[in-house]
């Protein structure tokens, strides 16, 4: 793909989700729409039918175009894309459509469509429905929107079942993007239409009402007491044979200490936001359990390296030995965290291996690295910014400040509010030196994450690389593996790639974060894909 494509994420995405402001995450009537007449005692007394979830955000919007937070968790039992994930893999399987092909230069892509599927509203489903959803998307502009606009150049629907695509340039990760838990999930072009005000194309009924094709729909919204309800959409083209709830309850609750006592006293079967402390707490009582799961959210460092003194490669090098790893782990983790040897998560099949990860906990290297350095001595400060309260940030930035003393530099950390951080880290000029970071994947491909974390057109606000890091050699690997649809050839240049990332110390990688969820011991079905957020298959969700 083009640079513009994937580094334009960050003015439009939601930097607070993924800098660490956030966690370790159609009624019944004969439209098939939402009725928000429902008020918060629809939660009482849930029987084995009923799902509910202690959710850690509020709703902004149910715009599935819009939604891009922990909403997702919402929005995904409500509409579906064209493709989906396989489990807990990054494999592309169908799901509103059934088959797919892509010309050789990845710039075609044409997918034959599901037959007698209907949205929420009775309206069919077909390319009609995909055409207006992706253009939706590009023109309102938010969310993942990125990853269309510049991309699609036009959409052809030669008949109700197949829709082609027809792109700028060629895009090897198109599949994965559609695969994505935002973005481009069918939306009814009849819904759009007739509850449009001026041009809004819906956004503002959308955000209180649905109208998918997913296996539940909105039977109730009340923002005001902070509750979402789904219930079974009858006419669902999966069917309902199997065990699934009937009805599913998302209930605002952003405190960790309420959450857990929601789940100690069964008002809630699985929570989304729970410290370390309290999961360990959890997971000794009767009636509860804690599944644990690898996720691609990824904690580390990054380092300003257009900046002295971290321009030298030498300096940042000496940070990355400095820095003690294991006590992260320990004591900020409780031990659940992976190793993390370079840009991409385990999970990820480009991912590099301890061998191709030279950094460990090593003073001695430290020191020696910093005396073959511009200042071999140390002797200088370098600046740190945090958000306000976010414990993890600064227990990581504290153990780098200790370690540092050691060679003679000082870390000056500094909070502050979101607003003034954002705006300082965005730019070369006013960023820290050191900006520590979480971050995962939009979509099921390693150009989601490399090419705006490391890429030169991706510096701060306009991408993801708060190093301000950029090489040549770096940008030809992945302008490669962005061209070609074969994926052992794009593996082999994305690790390509991330090493001279990692030889160069672009960022201190500290480790791969565990995502670890309490439930009530008699959930079923519950299925977690690392590449699709803090969410879960609602669909497949059972009671015993």
């Amino acid at each position: 793909m083009t640079q513009g494509g994937s580094r334009q994420r960050l003015s439009r995405r939601g930097f607070l989700r993924r800098l660490g402001l956030g966690a370790a995450a159609l009624g019944a009537g004969a439209a098939g729409l939402g009725d928000l007449s429902a008020g918060p005692a629809a939660a009482a007394g849930a029987g084995p039918d009923t799902l509910v979830v202690a959710q850690d955000t509020s709703v902004q919007t149910l715009d599935p175009q819009i939604v891009y937070d922990n909403t997702v968790r919402i929005t995904r039992g409500m509409y579906e894309g064209l493709v989906g994930l396989r489990g807990g893999t990054a494999q592309v399987i169908p799901r509103l459509a059934t088959s797919w092909q892509s010309s050789p230069d990845a710039k075609t892509w044409t997918f034959k469509l599901r037959s007698g599927v209907k949205f929420h509203d009775g309206t069919p489903f077909g390319s009609d429905a995909v055409k207006a959803t992706v253009e939706r998307l590009i023109t309102i502009n938010r969310g993942m929107a990125y990853a269309y606009k510049g991309t699609v150049d036009t959409i052809d629907t030669p008949d109700p079942l197949t829709v082609r695509f027809n792109l700028s340039h060629p895009d090897a990760a198109f599949a994965a993007k559609l695969a994505a838990v935002s973005g481009a999930l069918m939306v009814s072009p009849a819904a759009v239409k007739g509850h449009a005000s001026g041009s809004d194309l819906a956004q503002g009924w959308l955000a209180s009402h649905a109208a998918g094709t997913g296996p539940y729909m909105l039977e109730s919204y009340d923002k005001g007491a902070g509750q979402v309800v789904l219930a079974q959409f009858p006419g669902y083209w999966g069917g309902w044979a199997g065990q699934h709830v009937k009805r599913i309850i998302f209930k605002i609750t952003p405190e960790a200490s309420t959450q857990r006592l929601m789940l100690e006293q069964q008002d809630a079967d699985i929570l989304t936001l729970v410290a370390p402390d309290i999961i360990d707490a959890l997971a000794k009582e009767s009636g509860i359990k804690v599944l644990s799961f690898p996720t691609m959210r990824i904690f580390y460092v990054a380092m300003h390296c257009q900046r002295e003194p971290l321009k030298d490669v030498k300096i940042r090098q000496a940070l990355s030995y400095a820095f003690d790893y294991e006590s992260a782990r320990s004591l900020i983790f409780n031990g659940n965290l992976q190793p993390l040897y370079g840009p991409l998560p385990n999970a990820d099949p480009a991912h590099l291996s301890a061998a191709d990860k030279p950094y460990r906990f090593d003073m001695a290297k430290a020191k020696q690295l910093l005396g073959e350095s511009s200042h071999p001595n140390g002797g200088f400060t370098l600046s740190l910014f945090l958000f306000q309260g976010d414990q993890t940030f600064r227990k990581a930035a504290e153990i780098l400040q200790n370690q540092l003393k050691q060679l003679n530099i000082s870390l000056n950390i500094q909070e502050m509010a979101s607003s003034v951080l954002l705006d300082k880290a965005g730019k070369p000029e006013t960023a820290p030196d050191l900006l520590p970071v979480r971050n995962y994947p939009d979509y099921a491909d390693p150009s989601a994450m490399l090419d705006a974390t490391f890429g030169k057109d991706a510096w701060g606000s306009a991408g993801w690389n708060f190093s301000f890091y950029a090489n040549d050699k770096v940008e030809e690997y992945m302008r490669e593996a962005n061209q070609i649809t074969n994926q052992a050839r794009r593996i082999q240049l994305f690790k390509s790639a991330q090493k001279i990332v990692v030889d160069e110390a672009a960022a201190i990688f500290i480790g791969t974060l565990i995502n670890r969820v309490p439930m009530r011991a008699n959930i079923q079905g519950y299925s977690y894909n690392p590449a699709l957020g803090n969410t879960f298959d609602l669909y497949a969700i059972s009671k015993s």
